[in-house]
């Protein structure tokens, strides 16, 4: 009798490990359905969801964009979001690689296109109510610009449209710190 209630003991044990088995390996299974499309990777890849720390600074050192400590920033790679010098200088990088990117002007906002810096006059800005002075910022139907001269002598403004990084080698410092595909 005692023999029959150990052995009635350890089939007990075998089938309900079996059951914990088969229904941990169920949740692993719903996992990788809900994770569906992100599978981490070692490698950066066009389409791939980079999460980084970058500091962009100018030749000069001038910082014009960071992330915060803490605060990574994601982007998706090679599909044109970024800009192109950024893009290439990303790919083939690693989890926990840092890298030092150098992107010239061509490869960033491009160069200054002179056709995008206009002349226009006083009164025109005065009647639209903006303020008539340098480094202000201009909404219009070109887009954003900056009045970059004041001419009194003349009664116009000259108004930049180009983007504020045009013709500007940038520089990156990057860290990844994940990648999914």
């Amino acid at each position: 009798m005692k023999r029959l209630v150990v052995v009635l003991a350890v089939l007990a044990i075998v089938i309900l490990s079996g059951c914990i088995h088969i229904a941990s390996r169920d949740n692993v299974d719903r996992t990788n359905q809900v994770n569906q499309g992100l599978t981490m990777k070692d490698v950066i890849e066009a389409g791939d969801s980079v999460t980084l720390y970058y500091k962009g600074t100018l030749e000069d050192g001038t910082v014009f964009d960071e992330t915060s400590p803490g605060d990574p920033a994601t982007f998706q790679v090679g599909v044109g979001g970024l800009i192109k010098g950024f893009d290439d200088g990303l790919l083939g990088m690693r989890t926990g690689e840092s890298k030092h990117i150098v992107i010239p002007a061509v490869d960033a906002y491009g160069a200054v296109n002179p056709q995008a810096i206009l002349t226009v006059p006083i009164q025109q800005l005065q009647d639209a109510n903006v303020p008539i002075l340098v480094g202000a910022r201009i909404n219009s139907s070109r887009g954003q610009g900056i009045i970059t001269e004041v001419n009194t002598d003349s009664n116009t403004v000259k108004i930049d449209f180009n983007h504020p990084l045009a013709g500007k080698n940038l520089i990156f410092d990057v860290n990844i710190v994940k990648i999914e595909g």
